[in-house]
């Protein structure tokens, strides 16, 4: 018997949209896949990046430049395009396309006005969501939430130039997803009073330190400095042991009450190589282990309120749209 043919729409090929391209060339499945981006470049490059992976002829790829090329229903589709323009993009193909499942990248939206019109939206339409915070699905977070305990939490990123604002969204939900609390709060008191470009062109950065708490008092703190070298450093104590996380040297080292200490070598996986497993899990089970969208929603809100009354602050101009993506 003929193997199943799945539809998968990717709407976004910058250099996130092109990795989760090259993840699906990693998957066992058959696709038909539709690429959607408005920048012809970023169709080339995308294409030369998924064939630099896929061996097989098992999936038939097509890039394009308008929504308009797309057919009237998708098995799943992920949307990756920067967070100005999601809003439209996920109304616009839900008007055209009949979709099952969907992945949305982060940050989700830049106004938090957004999330509840497309809420509803997307359960009008019956569109199963998640948001890709993926530490949540890497084996060693498992296996440290496992080790944790339903104690209360006390978590410190340190770190400079790593995104505070762009990625800070992936610390919360690195909170939530440990201590299963998604109600927070959240204070920019010990944010510096400046903005920064991003790296990305036409988005800005904060620096400084974010305070958030949830609602049993687990703190989170994130720090963006210049008196911090490059190397992210995350730890999570319950109080009678830590875990020092350095995901760029890939290693843990666990620290116990009795001055016990115990390294572990860790592997972060690419998103190029995360997608295919992702999209196999969704379409085997309709379930995932990325954040859903209901969840997510509950702590992005806050967050961008926050950023949005800081950055008000900081610029005397009242701000409804958060510059960052």
């Amino acid at each position: 018997m003929k193997n199943q043919t799945y539809k998968i729409a990717i709407i976004g090929v910058g250099q996130l949209g092109s990795r989760h391209l090259q993840g699906l060339a990693k998957s066992s499945k058959e696709f038909r896949i539709y690429v959607i981006d408005p920048n012809e470049n970023a169709l080339i490059l995308a294409k030369q990046r998924y064939e630099e992976v896929s061996k097989s002829t098992n999936s038939i790829v097509s890039y394009h430049q308008s929504m308009n090329d797309l057919p009237d229903n998708f098995d799943l589709a992920i949307i990756a395009t920067t967070a100005n323009a999601r809003r439209k993009i996920i109304v616009d193909l839900l008007d055209k396309c009949s979709i099952k499942y969907l992945i949305l990248e982060k940050v989700v939206f830049q106004k938090s006005e957004d999330f509840r019109p497309i809420q509803k939206l997307l359960l009008e339409k019956s569109v199963k969501t998640w948001v890709n915070c993926a530490r949540r699905s890497y084996l060693f977070y498992k296996k440290i939430k496992n080790e944790l305990g339903a104690d209360k939490l006390s978590i410190e990123v340190k770190g400079n130039n790593w995104g505070l604002a762009c990625n800070g969204i992936h610390m919360i939900d690195l909170l939530a997803f440990l201590t299963e609390k998604t109600d927070i709060k959240i204070n920019t008191n010990e944010l510096e009073d400046i903005i920064v470009d991003s790296k990305r062109n036409g988005f800005k950065e904060l620096k400084g330190t974010l305070k958030i708490q949830t609602s049993r008092d687990d703190i989170l703190v994130l720090n963006d400095s210049d008196k911090y070298n490059e190397n992210l450093k995350i730890s999570i104590s319950n109080g009678s042991m830590q875990f020092n996380i350095y995901e760029g040297q890939g290693m843990i080292v666990k620290h116990t009450s009795d001055n016990e200490r115990q390294e572990e070598k860790i592997s972060i996986p690419f998103q190029s190589d995360l997608t295919g497993s992702i999209v196999d899990q969704i379409l085997d089970t309709g379930e995932s282990d990325l954040t859903p969208y209901v969840e997510c929603m509950k702590y992005h809100i806050p967050m961008l309120d926050a950023f949005n009354d800081h950055i008000s602050k900081v610029t005397g101009q009242t701000v409804t749209i958060c510059p960052i993506t």
